[in-house]
């Protein structure tokens, strides 16, 4: 066979490939079967877990029963209803989990009929008949019922299903360790398989390749210093042992052309006899040699000028290249014209992509700009239009000047206009001129207009993209201008583009674009709750190009509308309480006879209770006139110290565990402030309330009053010794609705809305408003006002 040693060696790397192959292809199988036990021995744990959470609730639901028939108590009926609820749903995840064995899932079953049975048909009517009849009634339903019968067999089915998967878990244990251990092995059966064929491989190529081929260099060596009597061994049948032939009868074809050449030599000599005697027939053809040399010399000369107008052309495309913006193209592209047509000066007006009507100047050279127009209309009149027309480079005068400092204006000796053209279609024109020289060379003209042809596919190229580059920053500059996050994925989950806001949004988060495109409307990331709009994207031809993900932050329309169901939540409750004191004594005034005192008490309850409720009122309405900016001041000086004195006195009688005090500054002299009074009261009463209602053990409630600091201002101070803010509620104090939960203090009532108002009107009078507040250790509120 003539590729003997390529079809070994292409079987060597072949038994390589299948040996690595195999080896892998074993270990994966072994990994697989290794990972399948495992699983289903995690699935085992699961129905494990789910059986004994069963188990668990169903001695909750017992425990509970038990306790509420022994002791009676109505708060053991809450923990009964939740147990209750909680048993079908773990006896359902229950039979979810169980896997497709038989056994197992009629056990799962049973065991969910019989917790449907024993809820319904058992701990129901007892709880029914206790809270219809007695305790006593629902301890006798109890005791003659088979419940405890039915709750002990449920939990013996329970047992067995668990026993069983308990079992079956060891076995899986079992079944994954033995597929670790064999993947083991087979690991490192493969590796030393893997090193065998390398092994074999390397000294198969050592002995058929590297060993002759060794060899012949030494041969190549010995020929290339002059020894062509060299010879190889032939006796391998492969392409190393043809190779070896070949090498000895080039050897033996060179050493016999050694002799031949030896013999052309002498014969050479001999002639060189015979041309000294025809070398004066040679010198009667003198003359026709030197014509011979004169045309060729010519020819030389019109080679060496194409070449130089090829370099010409190579070099304008390389600068072409180089240039950056359509105006370094178009200086570059006149710089190189005016060279070519040996000329002095030059304009050249090109297109835009803005404006294809006219042409624009876009370079100058070696004359005033503000003497020319700023533009032309593209194809108009004159000597510039008319060579435009004809595609040819034209001559004809425009009326340029050049104006120099020693000399004044001096008027061109010739002037040419030289067309550029993309294709079939004008792209500008640039006209040249010269003052030195006489006359244009018209031999240069099919030079300059192919310059020209390489200016105008330049000039061509760089508009469109500068308008493709002014687009993409349009459509940069919309995306970036939106609020929502945009984002195009390509079919690979590649990112293709993005706008600010997707920047933001996904900067220093762990997001991947599969996330982004997952179903649904909506998606959560850290905190934030962001709208998604999906939509494929295709191209021209309508090949798909991606997905676009549009993403809109709807957190607070969210919050909002949390906080209009905590407002309607609290607007009911608040308001319900005073309206339902008014309605019951009102009741109670109307149908029953009473005496003087217990009516004046009802009417005192009922103006009260009215008077809270128009409170609660009046504080939405304020708050609606705030958000509306509709909140009006009746701005006049008046005594801080007054309205401080009228409150305290007024919240001090109201509780007899709290005492509320007042310091003044010393002296007589009012401390007046600007604003309005019966606001700054508002603020005032607002602060002593809390203060006393988030007192609840009583103690000591301070108002205080004194020059701020910074001067030109007042500042009023409440302080209690109370229950305190808890750190993480603080930044939110100010806002509406925000209600403080304390774990393990029961609820305060309000409707959150008290120092929500009390900021805004402070704020309003172009004060400010703070607090400083420890858990525990009570808070104190103070307020600024400037003064009058």
């Amino acid at each position: 066979m003539r590729r003997r040693l390529t079809i070994r060696t292409v079987a060597v790397s072949a038994l390589i490939i299948a040996v690595v192959a195999g080896a892998f292809a074993w270990l994966a199988v072994a990994i697989a079967q290794q990972r399948d036990a495992g699983e289903r021995a995690r699935r085992s744990q699961d129905v494990i877990a789910a059986a004994l959470l069963t188990q668990q609730r169903l001695l909750a639901v017992q425990t509970s029963l038990r306790g509420y028939l022994v002791a009676g108590n109505p708060d053991r009926l809450a923990e009964y209803r939740a147990a209750r609820d909680a048993l079908p749903v773990a006896a359902v995840e229950l039979l979810d989990t169980v896997g497709p064995e038989p056994v197992q899932r009629r056990r799962a079953q049973l065991i969910r009929a019989e917790t449907l049975a024993y809820v319904n048909s058992y701990t129901d009517p007892v709880i029914a008949r206790t809270r219809a009849e007695s305790v006593r009634a629902g301890r006798a339903l109890a005791a003659a019922s088979d419940g405890p019968l039915r709750a002990r067999r449920l939990s013996g089915t329970i047992d067995r299903l668990v026993d069983a998967e308990r079992a079956a878990s060891v076995r899986l244990a079992g079944d994954v360790n033995a597929a670790s251990d064999r993947a083991l092995w087979i690991a490192w059966i493969g590796l030393g398989l893997c090193v065998a064929a390398l092994a074999l491989a390397t000294a198969f190529v050592a002995r058929r390749i590297v060993m002759p081929v060794g060899r012949l260099a030494g041969a190549v060596e010995r020929v290339r210093r002059g020894e062509l009597d060299v010879e190889v061994p032939e006796h391998q049948g492969d392409e190393i042992g043809r190779l070896g032939a070949a090498f000895n009868a080039m050897a033996r074809a060179l050493e016999q052309s050694r002799g031949e050449l030896e013999n052309q030599n002498t014969e050479l000599e001999m002639q060189a006899i015979a041309l000294e005697e025809r070398s004066a027939e040679l010198a009667q053809a003198g003359d026709e040699a030197r014509a011979q040399r004169d045309e060729l010399e010519h020819t030389a000369r019109q080679l060496a000028l194409e070449k130089r107008r090829a370099e010409r052309y190579g070099e304008f495309a390389g600068r072409l290249a180089g240039s950056r913006s359509a105006r370094d193209l178009a200086r570059v592209a006149l710089d190189t014209l005016v060279s070519a047509a040996g000329a002095d000066v030059g304009v050249l007006y090109a297109e835009t992509w803005q404006d294809d009507s006219r042409w624009v100047r876009a370079a100058v050279l070696g004359l005033a700009p503000q003497s020319l127009p700023e533009s032309v209309v593209a194809g108009g009149e004159g000597a510039a239009a008319a060579a435009v027309r004809a595609g040819a480079v034209g001559a004809g005068a425009s009326g340029l000047r050049v104006r120099s400092t020693l000399a004044g204006e001096t008027e061109l000796r010739w002037e040419i206009h030289v067309p550029l053209r993309h294709g079939k279609r004008p792209v500008g024109v640039a006209t040249l001129g010269g003052i030195r020289s006489s006359e244009f060379e018209w031999g240069e003209g099919a030079t300059l207009q192919r310059l020209a042809g390489q200016a105008a596919v330049a000039l061509a190229e760089a508009g469109a993209l500068d308008q493709r580059n002014w687009l993409s920053q349009v459509n940069a500059a919309v995306l970036d201008g939106v609020r929502e996050a945009i984002a195009l994925i390509g079919r690979d989950h590649e990112l293709i583009l993005s706008n600010t806001a997707m920047d933001r949004l996904t900067a220093g988060r762990p997001i991947s674009w599969q996330q982004l495109l997952a179903r649904g409307e909506e998606l959560v990331i850290e905190g934030k709750v962001l709208e998604r709009y999906t939509a494929p994207v295709d191209d021209a031809r309508g090949a798909p190009i991606g997905q676009l993900v549009v993403l809109r932050d709807v957190t607070r329309e969210r919050e909002a509308d949390r906080l209009k169901s905590d407002l309607m939540a609290t607007v009911s409750h608040e308001l319900r309480t005073p309206l339902a004191s008014v309605l019951g004594y009102a009741e109670l005034l109307r149908t029953r006879p009473l005496d003087d005192a217990a009516r004046s008490d009802i009417v005192a309850t009922i103006h009260r209770e009215a008077k809270r409720l128009s409170g609660l009122i009046d504080d939405f309405l304020d708050v609606q006139a705030i958000e509306q900016d509709r909140l009006v001041l009746a701005r006049k000086p008046f005594s801080v110290s007054d309205v401080l004195t009228e409150q305290v006195g007024l919240f001090g009688g109201q509780s007899a565990d709290h005492h509320v005090s007042l310091s003044l500054p010393a002296g007589d002299e009012p401390i007046l402030v600007t604003g309005d009074r019966d606001r700054i009261a508002q603020v005032v009463a607002n602060l002593l309330s809390n203060a006393i209602k988030y007192s609840p053990d009583g103690g000591e409630v301070a108002v205080s009053v004194a020059p701020a600091l910074d001067g030109g201002r007042v500042e009023v101070s409440v302080a209690d010794q109370g229950l305190g803010i808890p750190a993480q509620a603080q930044p939110h104090v100010f806002e509406k609705f925000f209600r403080a939960e304390r774990d393990g203090a029961p609820r305060i009532g309000g409707t959150g809305l008290g120092l929500a108002l009390a900021h805004e009107i402070v704020l309003a009078h172009g004060g400010e408003m703070g607090f400083e507040s420890t858990e525990g250790q009570g808070s104190r509120f103070w307020f600024t006002l400037p003064t009058a």
